[in-house]
């Protein structure tokens, strides 16, 4: 990967959480402003907060970041939405009334990954985050390989590499499998790579320091950035910085995200039903009875 050089390309994060749900207003002050000097290398910046997370609240706060600190900051709004089988699909839109649509058309949890063709619309740019992270979220490891490699044509992009596996020692990892995992999350393998879809690069980051990873996109002076985002383009690899890090304290601020989206999942789940709506209270005692 090269290392970023200013004005070289247009400059953008297809993979980044604001993680601004449920934060108090001095918190998000305090992101925001993190954000305005992490963020400064950056032409555009996607809006990629999960289903579960409030992903319209997570774009309005960046729009309304970009305007207070006067940045010349492109924001795409988008969601990484989850299915039924647990996958996650990033979606990235022209504008916020198409993020108002999509988000009452797929509700967290009410659709099926294979019935991905859905997915597909002129209207929605798709990418394919960490097809095989270890968590279950990647479609590999979550309903299996075969199965997976014939819905890989189905999308626009496919996440090559994930800033939040970069750092990873694969030394310190116990277990072959999770080993290779976390390997081909950080380098998708070349030979599974279908043709006519494209290949992205997110830092996956949810703190603004951990903006890591990006890319270059090619865009036409009046050209915006979803139109030029549904080219399907081989994006450029940009690697700006690997922060200095303990392999403990790494690992275990890893391991307590994983946690804490683990129960927010599970949360959304028992207070929701699959059309977003929420359930009566009997309902939602029965089924934390039931699991």
């Amino acid at each position: 990967m090269g290392l970023y050089e200013p004005n070289k390309g247009f400059a953008i994060d297809t993979h980044f959480h604001a993680n601004v749900f449920r934060r108090p207003h001095a918190k998000r002050r305090r992101i925001a402003a993190q954000l305005s000097r992490y963020a400064a290398h950056l032409d555009g910046l996607c809006s990629t907060e999960h289903a579960y997370k409030q992903p319209l609240e997570a774009y309005d706060f960046l729009c309304e970041m970009v305007g207070h600190y006067g940045l010349e900051l492109t924001i795409v709004p988008g969601v990484e939405n989850i299915s039924r089988e647990g996958v996650e699909v990033i979606q990235l839109f022209e504008s916020r009334a198409a993020l108002v649509s999509a988000l009452k058309a797929f509700p967290a949890f009410s659709w099926s990954i294979h019935d991905a063709v859905t997915l597909q619309s002129p209207d929605c740019v798709t990418i394919l985050p960490h097809p095989f992270s270890p968590s279950g979220t990647g479609i590999m490891s979550g309903i299996g390989f075969e199965r997976a490699c014939q819905l890989l044509p189905h999308f626009d992009y496919i996440e090559i590499s994930n800033g939040s596996f970069l750092e990873v020692p694969l030394d310190a990892l116990p277990r072959m499998k999770f080993k290779d995992q976390v390997k081909k999350t950080t380098q998708f393998p070349e030979e599974l790579m279908p043709s006519g879809v494209g290949r992205s690069y997110g830092s996956d980051a949810h703190r603004p320091r951990d903006i890591n990873l990006f890319s270059t996109l090619a865009k036409g002076y009046d050209e915006s950035v979803f139109q030029a985002l549904t080219m399907r383009q081989d994006l450029t690899p940009i690697l700006r910085t690997i922060a200095e890090f303990r392999a403990v304290g790494k690992i275990s601020r890893s391991l307590l995200t994983s946690s804490i989206e683990y129960m927010q999942k599970q949360d959304y789940k028992l207070t929701n039903n699959g059309d977003g709506t929420r359930p009566s209270l009997a309902k939602r005692a029965r089924s934390r009875i039931l699991g």
